[in-house]
């Protein structure tokens, strides 16, 4: 009789212990918060530097187009593709894990071709921070990457190849705060 009992609490003990981490094991999407006018917003500014501007404090564009402040290249057209099944489901998955890499569970090429996109001429920036807003975050994490000009950093880099013709943008922020921009460029047009 004892050991009926004994095994009908640890029957009862193991459901109560499946339903909690049933309820608690949420996928990273559902996690994590879009910010689509965000992703737009971090598209114009990034041009903005890609043609030569400079993103200011208050998070505008000075000299768009100009070739003021950097080197002119041609603007970038925006991916729907890309932001959608690459830039934004990496973020979301890096801001759920609270880490910041390029090679959580895959490479960059890996992600590219994953969708179909076999041309080797890709690359990513990546940002996270816990800022006040994704926008301010955003803002930044632009301001950031501009001060690489002085000694050619990566990101710098990847903003002023003249490969990339496009590029997909992700912003997503977790409930911890966490927020998260992916920048993922690519060599040909695919939308």
């Amino acid at each position: 009789m004892m050991r009926s009992s004994i095994r009908i609490n640890l029957v009862i003990a193991a459901l109560v212990a499946l339903l909690v981490v049933g309820f608690t094991a949420v996928p990273v999407a559902a996690e994590t918060a879009r910010f689509r006018s965000t992703e737009q917003y971090a598209f114009r500014l990034l041009n903005c530097l890609r043609t030569g501007g400079k993103v200011t404090t208050a998070g505008t564009c000075v000299g768009y187009g100009s070739g003021r402040f950097s080197a002119y290249r041609k603007p970038l057209e925006f991916s729907e593709k890309i932001s959608n099944k690459i830039a934004f489901t990496y973020s979301a998955r890096i801001a759920s894990a609270g880490q910041c890499r390029h090679d959580l569970g895959s490479t960059t090429d890996q992600r590219f071709r994953t969708v179909g996109l076999r041309d080797d001429t890709n690359g990513e920036n990546l940002a996270c921070h816990w800022a006040a807003s994704p926008r301010r975050m955003v803002v930044y994490w632009m301001r950031r990457w501009y001060h690489e000009t002085s000694y050619g950093g990566a990101h710098w880099h990847q903003i002023k190849d003249r490969d990339f013709r496009v590029a997909g943008f992700g912003v997503a922020r977790h409930p911890s705060g966490r927020t998260t921009l992916v920048v993922n460029f690519y060599g040909k047009v695919v939308d």
